[in-house]
């Protein structure tokens, strides 16, 4: 009972969280006042802020993480709690990996320093996951905590037994085979959820292109990892991320965006932001290659509307778990 619930919840991704991406965008309001907008904006600042006060051990959690080890100091984390935005999920095995990866909120609205503090990222189609490489094995849990699948890789700590560890925020594509990275939590021991999203992506870049067999498939590396590019939020760099048929992350699921001097922190957050290709033209006024644009549902007419009837159906969806879960 306790997989076929996780299994659910993994692929309905039904949350509680005003601005989370499984809920309706904010645009279905009835009401047509600024109230959204100053929220999202003051949370964003707020969000800001606080991650600069924040004292808490990220060495240790992703040590943690890369070992196993959740044995949590409750001490050390109650003379904190009040002085932190975020606080690390409660671990407990087998499922500490969950709730570890950092998710988005709808970009309902395009901040007023968009194009110089925000970067766009292309996201292909895939299953978000966290890859863990340590003591010789790269492990892959799935957002809701559950070991998908472990083998060997070049990453540090991936092959052979080594004090390297390594964890990233990935995409599984199936249909190519390899692993888009999206994030980096730690590499080689080195701890980056307390690292601006500019420089997390800086460092990641710079570790691939050191060592290109990271994304060629081998016999010591069994998947290929590949990190996804990022660009500035001008309008160009968005048409042409778009435009980008023939690169191997193409066709896109969306696109993410990520706020420059945004830390790492699990859970849904206010600094990355996420659109779907056909919503790009309304929210971004870019232009929207056609070959995406035909991808509309059917029944498609808004924007408005189609994601009120996606947040009616995860509703049901999420009604049907929880009566599942009673029984």
């Amino acid at each position: 009972m306790d997989n076929l619930i996780g299994s659910l919840e993994s692929s309905l991704s039904v949350s509680a969280e005003p601005c989370s991406t499984a809920i309706a965008h904010p645009r279905f309001s009835q009401f047509k006042s600024k109230t959204w907008k100053i929220n999202q904006e003051e949370r964003r600042r707020k969000t800001l802020e606080n991650q600069k006060q924040n004292r808490y051990d990220y060495y240790n959690h992703c040590r943690r993480l890369a070992e196993s080890d959740f044995s949590v100091d409750e001490e050390c984390l109650s003379e904190t709690q009040e002085e932190m935005e975020w606080l690390p999920p409660k671990t407990k095995t087998p499922r500490a990996y969950r709730d570890q990866i950092m998710l988005s909120e709808w970009l309902d609205e395009v901040p007023a320093d968009f194009e110089t503090s925000w970067l766009a990222m292309p996201c292909p189609v895939g299953k978000r996951c966290l890859v863990v490489a340590s003591r010789g094995w790269t492990r892959v849990y799935s957002k809701s905590g559950y070991l998908i699948t472990e083998f060997q890789s070049f990453l540090p700590g991936g092959f052979r037994q080594s004090s390297d560890s390594t964890i990233l925020d990935c995409l599984w594509n199936e249909l190519k085979q390899c692993y888009f990275v999206l994030d980096v939590l730690s590499w080689s021991r080195v701890p980056l959820l307390g690292c601006e999203a500019e420089f997390r992506f800086y460092w990641l870049h710079g570790k691939f292109s050191e060592q290109p067999e990271f994304g060629v498939k081998s016999d010591k590396n069994r998947y290929p990892f590949i990190p996804l590019p990022t660009k500035s939020c001008t309008k160009g760099n968005i048409e042409d991320l778009l435009m980008m048929e023939k690169q191997i992350w193409s066709p896109l699921d969306g696109l993410l965006f990520y706020h420059k001097l945004g830390y790492y922190t699990p859970g849904v957050s206010p600094l990355v932001g996420w659109l779907k290709p056909f919503m790009v033209s309304e929210i971004l006024k870019a232009n929207v290659p056609e070959f995406y644009m035909q991808k509309k549902p059917l029944s498609y007419v808004n924007i408005q509307q189609h994601l009120k009837r996606k947040n009616v159906k995860e509703k049901h969806d999420g009604n049907s778990v929880e009566m599942l879960a009673k029984e």
